[in-house]
């Protein structure tokens, strides 16, 4: 008896899908892998291992996103056909939440503005009819012409008694002059203000009008008022430019009424188009269904699709998902998961190229103008480029809508985060790169910049809402306005670094602009800026504490890089969420934590924690940060680093954060690097502690410092024995003197070590296996 390779029989694209289970589709076998709730097919032998000695099948993704180890020995893996890396599971774990809490509170604005919308569109059809009514029960009726003169709401003409005998009950018709009343023409006004008579299309071919831009079916009453008004504008054969109205029929009478009852129920009949008394019967099926925003998101690279299927699979609220990419087999892979996860019906596969997509979006063909248009702008657009995502920023900045959220991922690091290739860094970001150890720091400050200049060209203004540096890639959240007035603080939101780079490691920010708010004019709690240009040099050509010459990096943002409500938010969903769901929920909770904790170095009105801040509204579920706010320590260090200057004992991270908040000020962790502290003590400050450190705790050898090395111009300013300061003496927090050899400095490590959570958070990952990173690039053909 022989046993089958497949004990288990093949399943088809219809069949649910379910881990591990084997499909045929199109001659082929693929095998099912899961992340999240989604379900994406792979050739079986699939290479998903980066490491080139390995010829081990990786797990699959939806079993621990991890990509080394634990499968069978494959001799020949084969090269991906379609890019699909296991590692990035973190990404997208974390893009779900990102765009989940974004759109809960994006999507509540706009149900907001409708519900506003709507009241004052409800308040104008009641008034309108009061004055409909109060001009019928006086025999006169309302006349509109054009190019008459006369004041607002005056009639200059009055209804003839013999003329109206002459014409008859049922023809007495008033024929008036004059301008519009001047209630007619402040509703009009203030309707168009309000984008109340921009229309839209729907599935159902109706015209609608929105306030939002979003679509909103007509109700059969809204149609039944429109054709009741349209038929009593209906103007008389000859009236030499006078117009003449008849009375209001008895079905404009029912519309309204109809307007003003409540939703009709199963097996209740009413008059719902206004003519020959025709009754429609409306069921379950077919009541009106509530209004809803639209939350379109677009995967502009989307590959397998598997980010598409994530979004629409685990974000209730996102109405539509388009899956864009420019490779065909790309593509039909995406078409073949649609199908799969059964999710047709919420996401559109399409096939170009990703800048000429958005591009379409954000300016259509003029055929498609006018009141048969519908608006195609994204409210979320995601970019996960292989490589760079410099190319596509523009083209996403015009595709979005105003107030969404565009998701950005760089991946090379080899270029944004090393001066090996400045030249290349300065052609993609339009900045040079920093040198050191928070060189991924800086080259997500250069990539934030090259959004934001981008996008002021336009009168875009951007907000960082989340930006994290991840492993070999950095991801980042921001969230895009129409404010010419916000993009006049950019200039002073804008900086260079100069970096002692070759010496000590320390560095000194260059503003290019200046914001100086205006006390005394304006209103108190948002007075008005001047704009002006910054002085320079902020420091010297040489380095003032190792003598060592300074090199310049940037411009790049100067701004914070994350909002407090849309971190605080995440970490609050992230509380909720199912672990066999976001299976690296531990890692993602570490590193929103210690990004949020590095907030504590700005000062309390700009970090986020001031509840009264300027610019917010009440509807708002993510407050947005001042645009004037700066973050003036936006890099950190490693104290080992410090230490290999001066060829001494490294000190504790517990240790030098606790001398310097002895010393009052602010020492926190960063998330780019285990061991970092990120303080707002200036380089003087921290170079003092490290040469207090030395003097206390672990001298340097004799001779262990070479005349003219950074280390040794460091220690030159070193105290003296029995000089002022050191362990006894003075209380935490006091004022600082300027002159920091007056410094009282001790060592607690007690009060240098964070307070422990009530939870065990995974701040830092270590690297899986050996030789991880993004893979090589998928083959594939356009």
């Amino acid at each position: 008896m022989t046993t089958s390779a497949h004990p288990e029989p093949m399943k088809s694209l219809k069949d649910p899908p379910a881990t591990g289970q084997l499909v045929q589709h199109e001659g082929k076998v693929y095998e099912t892998i899961r992340e999240g709730r989604a379900y994406i097919l792979i050739p079986p032998h699939t290479r998903t291992s980066v490491d080139p000695l390995s010829k081990n099948k990786s797990k699959p993704a939806g079993r621990g996103g991890g990509g080394g180890g634990g499968g069978g020995e494959v001799k020949d893996a084969a090269p991906q056909g379609v890019f699909y890396n296991p590692i990035q599971q973190f990404n997208r774990d974390l893009s779900v939440l990102a765009i989940r809490a974004f759109g809960e509170g994006f999507c509540e604005r706009r149900r907001v503005e409708h519900e506003r919308g709507s009241g004052k569109a409800g308040a104008r059809k009641e008034r309108k009819r009061q004055r409909r009514a109060a001009g019928e029960g006086n025999g006169e009726v309302k006349g509109v012409t054009e190019g008459l003169g006369g004041e607002e709401g005056e009639l200059d003409g009055v209804v003839d008694e013999q003329e109206r005998g002459e014409q008859g009950p049922k023809e007495g018709v008033a024929r008036v002059a004059g301008l519009k009343r001047k209630a007619d023409a402040q509703d009009e006004g203030e309707e168009q203000r309000n984008g109340m008579a921009k229309l839209r299309v729907v599935e159902n071919g109706s015209a609608v009008r929105t306030s939002d831009g979003s679509a909103v079916p007509n109700t059969a009453e809204d149609e039944a008022v429109e054709g009741a008004s349209k038929r009593e504008a209906a103007t008389d054969g000859d009236t030499d430019g006078i117009v003449t109205h008849a009375e209001p029929s008895e079905d404009a009478e029912k519309a309204y009424i109809a307007d003003t009852e409540p939703p009709a129920v199963e097996g209740v009949s009413r008059d719902v188009d206004g003519t020959n008394g025709q009754t429609q019967t409306l069921d379950k099926d077919h009541l009106p269904q509530p209004w809803r925003p639209k939350f379109r998101i677009l995967d502009a690279l989307s590959a397998t699709g598997l980010r598409a299927l994530r979004y629409a699979a685990e974000i209730p609220f996102a109405t539509a998902v388009t899956a864009n990419d420019m490779d065909r087999s790309a593509v039909k892979s995406i078409r073949t998961h649609i199908e799969h996860n059964q999710l047709s019906s919420k996401i559109t596969a399409t096939l170009g190229n990703a800048i000429g997509h958005m591009y379409n979006v954000a300016f259509p063909p003029t055929i498609t103008h006018g009141p048969t248009s519908v608006a195609g702008k994204y409210d979320v657009i995601d970019l996960d480029a292989y490589g760079t995502a410099a190319p596509f920023i523009d083209s996403a900045l015009q595709a979005l809508n105003d107030g969404g959220l565009l998701c950005v991922t760089c991946t090379d690091s080899a270029v944004f985060a090393s001066c090996g290739y400045a030249e290349k860094t300065y052609s993609l970001y339009g900045g040079m790169p920093i040198k050191g150890a928070h060189s991924h720091e800086g080259g997500l400050r250069l990539v934030i910049n090259s959004v934001a200049s981008a996008a002021a060209k336009y009168g875009l203004a951007i907000e960082p809402l989340l930006s994290l540096s991840i492993d070999f890639y950095v991801r980042i959240f921001i969230r895009v306005t129409k404010s010419p007035a916000d993009v006049k603080f950019l200039a002073g939101k804008t900086m260079l670094v100069y970096e002692c780079d070759t010496g000590c490691g320390a560095w000194h920010t260059q503003m290019l602009g200046r914001n100086t708010r205006q006390t005394g004019k304006g209103p108190p709690n948002n007075p008005p800026f001047k704009h002006g240009i910054a002085l320079a040099p902020s420091t010297d050509h040489l380095c003032e504490h190792c003598n060592a010459k300074m090199h310049v990096a940037g411009p790049m943002w100067a701004g914070p890089i994350l909002n407090r409500a849309f971190v605080e938010k995440i970490l609050d969903d992230a509380k909720h969420a199912d672990q066999e769901i976001y299976q690296t929920l531990p890692r993602l909770e570490g590193m929103l934590d210690t990004a949020l904790n590095e907030l504590a170095v700005l000062p309390e009105p700009s970090n986020g924690t001031n509840p009264n801040q300027n610019n917010t509204t009440t509807t708002d579920l993510l407050p947005k940060t001042p645009p004037e706010t700066l973050d003036s320590h936006p890099f950190f260090f490693i104290p080992s680093a410090l230490a290999k200057v001066l060829h001494c004992v490294a000190p504790g991270e517990a240790a030098v954060k606790g001398a310097l908040r002895y010393a009052g000020y602010r020492a926190t962790r960063s998330h780019c690097k285990p061991g970092s502290i990120k303080t707002d003590a200036p380089w003087s400050v921290v170079w003092e502690v490290m040469r207090e450190w030395v003097r206390q705790k672990a001298p340097v050898k004799e001779g262990a410092l070479r005349e003219g090395s950074a280390g040794w111009w460091i220690m030159r300013k070193a105290r003296e024995i029995g000089e002022v300061g050191g362990e006894d003496g003075g209380t935490a927090g006091e004022e600082v003197p300027k002159d920091t050899k007056l410094m009282k400095l001790i060592f607690d490590e007690a009060l240098g070590r964070d307070k422990p959570g009530k939870k065990k958070l995974v701040r830092y990952q270590a690297n899986p296996r050996e030789n991880w990173g993004p893979m090589t690039r998928a083959k594939g053909h356009a």
